[in-house]
């Protein structure tokens, strides 16, 4: 059963990859508040800035590294999904009524790009013991 599902995310992870950027780009210009009431204890966004993140690029690094594994891939991804959130919160900060920028949602953003990726690399590695 676990083998089917691991394989059902490996084939869809293009489409997870897509639907995940378009998701987190409409969740950083919408008004959240009126969907969630503000919550108001330590560091909950950040946490959600980090799993967001963490999510898009492994879910990135599925869907484009794992049949033909390269270094310039995975530079380039982790470039690209850092370089989109930057984009994100400069957009949030200048054109949201809502939104503003924040340097440590680019650094939750860049930490959880990076646990994608170690993620991925272990990944792998238990794909290759399991074969």
């Amino acid at each position: 059963m676990l083998k089917r599902i691991v394989n059902l995310l490996e084939d869809k992870s293009l489409y997870i990859a897509i639907l995940l950027t378009l998701l987190i780009a409409y969740l950083s210009f919408i008004s959240l508040n009126k969907i969630i009431p503000k919550l108001e204890f330590g560091y909950f966004d950040k946490i959600a800035h980090l799993i967001s993140y963490l999510s898009l690029s492994f879910s990135w690094f599925l869907a484009l590294c794992l049949k033909n594994e390269s270094n310039l891939k995975t530079i380039i991804i982790v470039l690209s999904i850092t370089i989109y959130g930057i984009i994100i919160e400069i957009i949030q900060g200048n054109y949201t009524p809502n939104r503003e920028a924040d340097f440590y949602d680019v650094l939750a953003n860049t930490i959880g790009v990076l646990i994608g990726l170690v993620l991925f690399i272990l990944w792998i590695q238990k794909r290759k013991v399991l074969k």
